[in-house]
């Protein structure tokens, strides 16, 4: 019998009705130190966040994940409808993978509209498209189609133009395929890197033309305990994301055998504002308009219609596939410029994680099934405890105490 990732990693917590992020490690599934194994960065000692200091001013968010089961919906379908023959594209359900997968997928559906552009060539059809969404995933696909056909007419429409409440905003910002990895076995992998390696070109891209500061691109190692990481080590190619290094951790604690991933932040709270100004100069309108029912979408005056509304298609085009995977963060400033991730570190299976950013540092996280709620509720108890939870396990595991990490969701057990 075939043992696919989904069985490893998803029984027991699908069962329980919430999961934990698969890629972090804990020091219950770590291997053990080896005296012989050489340090990570020549024995550098990087330094750590004074959590105690940061938390006073620390902001909570929480969002949800737009999880799809069978991986991403990217399509192309002609439709029929009243005011003649369309193309609707589907791009959505990236779960937690929506900025790491951004950038491929909206080449993907560069591809799609080059292909009805050509056959609409020879007739009086002039294409025109309505990009439905701005967030990552509608402003991406906007930027591609804009960079390929700088005349070709394109309409964002959002129930909010305000980039700073989409729920892309508010991602940690990490290149590495979240949740999303685990939809994609063996034959359907190759669909999966294919999108991968499509971002990494796009971001290797914006790097060689000195503009990365401006989209939020940086490079970052990501240090974990040394036990598998398959959003790397099974679904990320190696010529996006390179083998991983092993050696002792370049942390005053946790200092035992690790791995050292070479990946990318693609910061949100740069990205975003940057694409939305980029866009504008390329005359891309925007439109504030909500989505109630497909007829609204198969009325818009648009002959191409690329569907990007994320966990909102479950509604709109009945898609049960999705799933929402609501999850909760805490940001801290970064006075001191870190600039690394680190991934696990408690006991009992706790969660830790912490990602250092341009200005900020971010500390999750968490992923609860079947709740839609898109916010952070501060009139929840549950929220405010499963945050401050998560701050007290990363300093936790920075303290050399990983034995007194809690689970930040038994809150609701």
């Amino acid at each position: 019998m075939t043992v696919t990732r989904r069985q490893i990693f998803g029984a027991g917590a699908a069962a329980a009705g919430l999961l934990w992020a698969p890629a972090i490690l804990t020091r219950s599934i770590a291997q053990p130190a080896e005296d012989d194994v050489p340090p990570l960065r020549g024995g550098e000692i990087l330094p750590t966040p004074d959590f105690a200091r940061l938390r006073r001013k620390a902001r909570f968010v929480a969002g949800v994940r737009p999880h799809r089961a069978g991986g991403v919906c990217l399509s192309l379908n002609e439709i029929n409808t009243a005011k003649g023959t369309k193309f609707l594209i589907h791009n959505y359900g990236h779960s937690a993978a929506g900025i790491t997968l951004s950038w491929g997928c909206a080449s993907v559906v560069r591809d799609h509209v080059d292909t009805v552009i050509k056959q609409m060539r020879g007739t009086r059809t002039r294409p025109s498209v309505a990009v439905l969404g701005s967030g990552v995933i509608g402003l991406t696909v906007a930027s591609e189609l804009r960079r390929k056909w700088p005349a070709l007419p394109i309409t964002i429409y959002a129930k909010t133009l305000d980039v700073a409440k989409a729920t892309s905003f508010i991602a940690a910002g990490q290149f590495a395929p979240s949740q999303i990895c685990y939809e994609y076995d063996e034959p359907d992998l190759p669909v999966l890197e294919d999108y991968l390696r499509r971002s990494a070109d796009r971001i290797r891209e914006i790097e060689n033309s000195g503009r990365r500061h401006h989209y939020g691109v940086a490079r970052r190692k990501n240090y974990s305990l040394d036990g598998p990481n398959p959003s790397f080590d099974e679904c990320t190619p190696g010529d996006v994301v390179p083998a991983f290094k092993r050696g002792k951790l370049p942390f005053k604690h946790p200092n035992e055998v690790g791995r050292e991933y070479s990946t990318w932040l693609i910061n949100p709270r740069i990205l975003l504002p940057r694409l939305v100004a980029d866009l504008k100069r390329g005359a891309v309108r925007f439109r504030t308009k909500e989505f109630t029912d497909r007829q609204q979408v198969e009325d818009l005056k648009q002959n191409i219609i690329v569907n990007c509304t994320g966990y909102g298609a479950k509604k709109l085009f009945d898609d049960q596939a999705l799933e929402a995977r609501r999850g909760h963060l805490v940001v801290l400033r970064n006075p001191t410029r870190l600039k690394y991730f680190f991934s696990g570190g408690c006991e009992h299976g706790a969660l830790s994680y912490v990602f250092a950013r341009q200005r900020d540092i971010v500390v999750g996280g968490t992923v609860i099934r079947h709740d839609e709620r898109d916010f952070f509720d501060e009139s929840d108890s549950g929220d405010n405890a499963i945050c401050n939870r998560l701050l007290d396990n990363i300093q936790n595991v920075f303290d050399g105490h990983p034995e007194a990490c809690t689970r930040a969701l038994d809150v609701f057990q």
